[in-house]
């Protein structure tokens, strides 16, 4: 079964008959699910049928465990000014309130009224989950306001020959210090192909930043891919991202919205670097294939700034490594999807473990489909991080995302008590 399966209205439908059975349990398991589908990035639409429960739950005798959760998810989602508004609306759930559209609606309060099981709560966290978790703090150190957050992300992609990128990156730089450009245009049909080389699909990281980007936390999402589909996913799902040295984020915006710091290690195909003053830029339109640009700085030529790294003597921006360096060493939580431990990415496998033994995180959230990689890399943290929890039994990013979500609230019941 997929997590998060019902519709906004399905989740809401839940905790109006749950109020209006006075049914404790079905409202608990309800909280559960609207914060959850928050977390994954849901952009919400009946805000007034929410805003409605938030002033009954807020007023009526209802148990603590449920409106901790209950309450602070609500007023997450709704606009600020509404929840400062102190409107009382008398809170009278009528039929017609919560009637799903036909056969629907009889389906859902047959399994309400518990003429058959619904396939929807089969996944809802039993209070018996949550009391495993009250267990040991240091299962419950989830980031709070004050904690980072890595993201480090691999595309696992065998098809990539970094000796092609190396020749290529040889002759940029010649490029640039030769006055002699008559190669120019063998230089773009070897762009052209490393881009389809590159370029490759991203299907399973949407799932996570979509989940941090409403975490409160600070993000730092480091890349060893060099595909601009990642720069397209950050712009699809409208998570605003700074990259050092490349693009920066109006200070108005930093203020009032989400900010990611993405540190692409190896560069990416639709970073382009001049020729002539050796500036970088972003290159955010998707609609056509692009080899060069002209800079807008100085008007010159400019090509993606990729890097080779399949050999102990890489190309490679020092400042985008330091800075990754830095994310690891500072973050209090760490998600590593797709580790590599391939011979051409043995420099980034050492990187991982130089880190490791350099960091102090509270909890490491470790993907990887292929057995060897992941018991290799939990070893290794388990070696180098003592009294640490390394999570690492996923079968896929849902799950993880499930499990981070499951702490996190699980942390925030902890922290009032």
């Amino acid at each position: 079964m997929a997590p998060f399966p019902e519709s906004e209205s399905m989740t809401i439908k839940r905790l109006e008959v749950a109020i209006r059975k006075k049914d404790m349990h079905l409202l608990k398991d309800g909280a559960y699910k609207l914060h959850e589908k928050f977390h994954t990035g849901h952009k919400f639409e009946f805000l007034l049928q929410l805003e409605q429960i938030l002033q009954y739950v807020k007023n009526a005798d209802i148990p603590t465990e449920i409106t901790e959760i209950l309450c602070p998810t609500i007023e997450e989602i709704l606009n600020p000014e509404m929840v400062q508004n102190e409107i009382q609306p008398q809170f009278e759930l009528r039929e017609e309130d919560i009637k799903l559209q036909g056969a629907a609606y009889e389906e859902y309060m047959a399994q309400i009224e518990g003429k058959k099981e619904p396939e929807f709560i089969q996944e809802i966290p039993k209070q018996e989950d949550f009391e495993h978790f009250q267990v040991s703090q240091s299962v419950l150190n989830i980031p709070n306001k004050a904690d980072n957050i890595l993201l480090f992300y691999d595309d696992n992609s065998l098809d990539i020959d970094y000796s092609e990128i190396k020749n290529y990156r040889n002759r940029l730089n010649t490029l640039f210090s030769s006055q002699d450009h008559q190669n120019g245009y063998n230089l773009l049909k070897e762009i052209a192909v490393l881009n389809n080389l590159v370029n490759t699909q991203i299907f399973d990281v949407d799932t996570v930043l979509n989940m941090l980007k409403t975490s409160k936390s600070n993000v730092a999402f480091v890349t060893t891919s060099q595909s601009q589909d990642l720069t397209k996913i950050l712009k699809e799902n409208e998570i605003n991202f700074e990259i050092p040295f490349v693009q920066k984020i109006d200070k108005s915006i930093q203020e009032n919205q989400k900010v990611f710091e993405f540190i692409p290690m190896l560069g990416l195909s639709n970073i382009f670097v001049c020729s002539n003053c050796n500036s970088k830029n972003l290159k955010t339109d998707f609609s056509t294939k692009t080899l060069s640009v002209q800079c807008p700085n100085c008007d010159s030529a400019a090509f993606p700034d990729l890097y080779a790294i399949n050999s102990y003597n890489p190309d490679c921006n020092p400042i985008f490594w330091q800075r990754a360096f830095k994310a690891f060493v500072k973050s209090d939580i760490w998600i590593i999807i797709n580790p590599p431990l391939d011979e051409n990415k043995e420099i980034i496998f050492d990187f991982i473990k130089t880190a490791s033994e350099c960091a102090k995180p509270k909890r490491v959230y470790l993907f990887s489909k292929e057995n060897d990689k992941r018991e290799f890399y939990k070893n290794m943290f388990l070696k180098n991080f003592a009294d640490v929890e390394i999570l690492s039994s996923f079968a896929n990013l849902e799950q993880l995302c499930q499990e981070f979500i499951r702490i996190q609230m699980a942390n925030r019941i902890n922290e009032k008590y």
